[in-house]
């Protein structure tokens, strides 16, 4: 048969859907093809008709070729999905990717006669779905790698969604409202408000330091950065941001304030004790360096305090037998725990020379051992003076010795005065070395917090601008740590875009008081490395007034900014990849929120995305299926699993069209539901070419039916008219005609009953009836039929059921004929029925050919034929029958098998 002369099939080709090709099976020529195959080819017309099939296509032939010859030779069709492959199309090499099928058409004695090549080409929806699940690894890797607290907020801040609070936080599962309330310190949240209308009213990005509540209640610190998240026509859709847990630095910070508050109030508690004294006070650290001077001895010496403390005796002018003397008492007061008291002659920078009275006492620590030396020095150059006057007059050494009485009186009240003072001065100095650690330790770790998190430093002083920085700064824009680096020179690093911003930001900042945190690339100067680096600085008065110290931290966050824009790019690709794709594709929140529409949706609807979210996706569905459709997507929820369905939707001119709609969730390592990708393809044309097609099917099985039924009563009249011949051979050449036009009868039965069902025709009629009559009409009728095996009705249950008794009795029996028809000779069929859920399920399991896993979920589906099957005959129908009826009558039907073992049919229906 010529397939080009049969116009009707010629038409049905020409129109299907995918790409179809019709060879001869002897010499593999090309006699039939549709346009959507020369699509897919990328070859012209003239280039395949009439041709060896591969010659147009012998880059595939080596992968191939045996494939078609087995086709032909075993009758068993070949398949393959989404198979990879280079072709030529339109003159260039291509990789594409392909769905096809090598199907044998044969003639009525079993022959392969031609050869049907079926294609789909899945080249663009695989690439799409490898550029999305990529996408969505990357973003999940950035946002696990990270310590900080990610989340997502609504466009006015009111709903939080899902957050992991990282210890830090109070996590939530669920999008919530008041979580400013729940999260942020009372005494912030004003501050939080205010910033947050800012950043809403200028579209600009949010960013804070401020208190929270952290997941145990105490008060904590972050520092909050979020971006707003717009659409086409720059209206928020939603912020996304981090929260830095900078709670240890703000302690470092009020910590290192503190210290510092105490160390001045203990300075001016040393200056007050002292300036009133004329004594000399001063303090020595056990290396000979003074650590305290009062100003009575800054004056003497003629000097500031800035260029005497820290200094040796000799560099602030002592000779070396005072310096000497002075060592060897401090010394012995280390050595010993005990004061030391001498008198000593050496020259005033304003008085010349004097004469001194000393003390020096040892300055304990907590544990007891000296930590530094105390001294107090009087001027006795007076009394000394009135010591050799009264040597020279003898005649008034009464007097002078009355007078020295009172003297030594005075002196010893003196002496008592400066013991308490001296006392009083270790006490003090103490305090301040104590004051002192504190604030070592506080600078410490400071410091090393500073080293742990890789950060370069910097200072900056406001009237000389001196730059003084660190060597991980220099470094960061490509200097060699020994190398001078200016603000100019530093400057000079960034790259040109960003270079006027920076400086502005920085002079805004030093002159101003402006906020300083900036984020910029520099290209290092040696290396040529391109870094993008956050610059956070502030601005405190020096406590001299006199200038201002701008002070900060740099930090290398390339990495975070190049996998920020990746994430950004990935999500860009894949809007502009949804909006090519001919399919509808949306995504939802699992709380069923719709986040994005696609081109093809808007276009559809006749919407923008606000008005097709605020009018709801179900509202464009038809009415009839909404309800099914919800339930379904629930359950599919429950058990993290897909939902494919076919519906209808309302177009833009208010018609409804059928598409196939498929709900697919996006899990995370937990297994829980982060989102729902709609997939909804239009597949009216398809339905109505079924609907032709079953049209066909129904009129040529109603026009096959008649003559059968003739053909079968003449058969009857034959083997009545035959009575008792002698002829053996006449005979069972009728019961075998006979048999063969009963199948016939049941097949053409068959695709009658699928139109009837497709076109609403197929009725219904329940009543209540026991299983156990069933199961006796179907042990009457099974086993005179099928001998070779044996099957067992293990049920022994009355229950009543109220259902179609004919309909029901229908797909028992067919379930049994696949039993026999796929299982060996010899082998046992069991049919049994249980209650569950008040329900009775009733099995048919048999010990045959089982079926594969792949094609387990399609074995209902109409005119399916697994591939396990071989040479087994059917169309197809009979389960998608039985799965109509028992879905009718509000059940469920379904199959569990192993290949080689066996398969078990199951199906349940509500109780009476």
């Amino acid at each position: 048969m010529n397939l080009q002369d049969n116009e009707l099939l010629h038409t049905i080709v020409q129109s299907a859907p995918i790409g179809i090709c019709i060879l001869d099976a002897f010499t593999f020529k090309a006699e039939m093809l549709n346009d959507k195959f020369l699509e897919i080819a990328g070859k012209p017309k003239e280039a395949i008709i009439g041709k060896w099939y591969w010659e147009p296509f012998a880059e595939a032939r080596t992968y191939y070729e045996a494939a078609m010859v087995s086709v032909v030779q075993t009758g068993e069709a070949y398949y393959a999905e989404e198979a990879e492959l280079m072709l030529i199309r339109h003159g260039s090499e291509e990789i594409i990717v392909v769905t096809f099928v090598y199907a044998p058409v044969k003639d009525e004695t079993g022959k392969v006669t031609k050869l049907a090549i079926w294609v789909l080409e899945n080249t663009r929806q695989v690439k799409e779905r490898k550029a999305i699940s990529a996408s969505e690894q990357r973003l999940r890797a950035l946002v696990t790698a990270t310590s900080d607290v990610i989340y997502s907020v609504s466009a006015d801040w009111e709903i939080m969604n899902e957050l992991d609070g990282r210890g830090f936080l109070k996590d939530t599962d669920k999008p919530i409202t008041g979580w400013r309330e729940r999260n942020v310190h009372p005494g912030d949240l004003d501050k939080v408000n205010t910033a947050i209308e800012e950043a809403i009213k200028a579209k600009k990005i949010f960013q804070l330091e401020h208190r929270v509540l952290r997941t145990d209640g105490s008060p904590g610190w972050t520092f909050s950065r979020a971006v707003p998240v717009l659409d086409n026509e720059g209206n928020i859709v939603e912020w996304f941001g981090t929260a830095s847990d900078i709670t240890q630095r703000k302690q470092i910070e009020e910590a290192l304030q503190k210290v510092r508050q105490q160390a001045d109030q203990q300075k001016r508690v040393y200056e007050a004790i002292t300036s009133g004294t004329p004594d000399l006070m001063y303090v020595w650290d056990l290396d000979y360096r003074f650590t305290y001077v009062n100003s009575a001895l800054l004056s003497m010496w003629g000097k500031t305090w800035e260029t005497a403390i820290g200094k040796g005796l000799r560099e602030n002018g002592y000779e070396e037998w005072h310096a000497q003397m002075h060592e060897r008492e401090i010394d012995q007061v280390r050595a010993t725990k005990q004061s030391v008291r001498g008198e000593v002659s050496f020259p005033h920078a304003t008085l010349g020379k004097r004469i001194y009275d000393y003390i020096l006492i040892p300055v304990l620590n907590e544990a007891g051992e000296v930590e530094a030396v105390a001294g107090t020095t009087r001027d006795v150059t007076e009394r000394k003076q009135m010591e050799q006057a009264l040597a020279q007059s003898s005649e008034e050494l009464q007097a002078i010795n009355e007078e020295m009485a009172a003297t030594n009186e005075e002196q010893a009240a003196s002496n008592e005065e400066l013991t308490a003072t001296n006392q009083e001065l270790a006490s003090v100095n103490q305090q301040l070395q104590e004051a002192r650690r504190h604030i070592e330790e506080s600078e410490t770790a400071l410091r090393l917090a500073i080293e742990a998190a890789n950060f370069g430093t910097w200072f900056i002083n406001s009237e000389t601008r001196e730059f003084i920085t660190d060597t991980r700064l220099k470094e960061l824009f490509g200097y060699y740590p020994d190398e001078p680096l200016s603000i100019e020179q530093a400057i000079a690093q960034i790259t040109e875009e960003y270079r006027g911003f920076v400086s502005d930001k920085l002079e805004n900042a030093i002159y101003n008081h402006g906020d300083y945190d900036v984020t910029y690339p520099v290209k290092g100067l040696h290396d040529q490395q391109l870094r993008w680096l956050r610059a956070i600085g502030n601005l405190k008065a020096d406590p001299s007034g006199a200038f201002s110290a701008f002070t900060g931290v740099v930090m290398d966050i390339t990495q975070q900014y190049l996998a920020a824009q990746k994430i950004e790019d990935s999500e860009k690709h894949f809007r502009y990849l949804a909006d090519l794709v001919p399919a509808k594709i949306s995504n939802a929140l699992p709380s069923g929120e719709v986040t994005f529409f696609n081109k093809q949706w808007l276009d559809y609807a006749g919407m923008n995305f606000e008005d097709l979210r605020d009018f709801g996706y179900h509202a464009m569905m038809h009415p009839d299926e909404v309800p099914e459709f919800v339930e379904k997507l629930r359950e599919a929820a429950t058990k993290g699993m897909a939902l494919e369905s076919e519906m209808r939707f309302k177009d833009i001119n208010g018609n409804y069209r059928w598409h196939l709609n498929i709900a697919s969730p996006v899990l995370n390592e937990e297994g829980e539901i982060t989102m729902w990708v709609g997939s909804t393809t239009d597949i009216q044309r398809m339905k109505e070419e079924e609907q032709r097609k079953s049209d066909f099917i129904g009129m040529v099985s109603h026009e096959l039916k008649t003559p059968l039924t003739s053909l079968n009563a003449y058969l009857q009249v034959m083997q009545a008219k035959l009575g008792k011949a002698d002829d053996q051979f006449i005979e069972r050449s009728l019961e075998q005609s006979a048999k063969q036009v009963k199948k016939m009868t049941a097949m053409i039965n068959g695709f009658l009953n699928v139109s009837r069902l497709e076109s609403g025709q197929i009725a219904i009629s329940k009543a209540p009836f026991d299983i156990q009559e069933l199961f006796a009409e179907a042990r009457e009728e099974v086993n005179p039929m099928h001998t070779a095996h044996t099957i067992t009705f293990a049920c022994k249950s009355s229950v009543s059921i109220f259902g179609d008794h004919d309909k029901i009795g229908q797909v028992l029996n067919n379930l049994i004929s696949n039993a026999v028809k796929y299982s060996r000779p010899g082998t046992e069929i069991v049919v049994n029925c249980r209650l569950e859920n008040k329900q009775v399920v009733i099995s048919v399991s048999d010990m045959g050919i089982g079926i594969k896993p792949d094609d387990l979920k399609h074995v209902f589906d109409r005119y399916y034929r697994a591939e396990s099957l071989g040479h087994v005959s059917g169309f197809g129908i009979g389960l998608y029958l039985c799965a109509e009826i028992i879905r009718r009558h509000d059940g469920k039907i379904w199959v569990e098998s192993q290949i080689e073992k066996g398969s078990t049919f199951y199906f349940s229906l509500p109780l009476n």
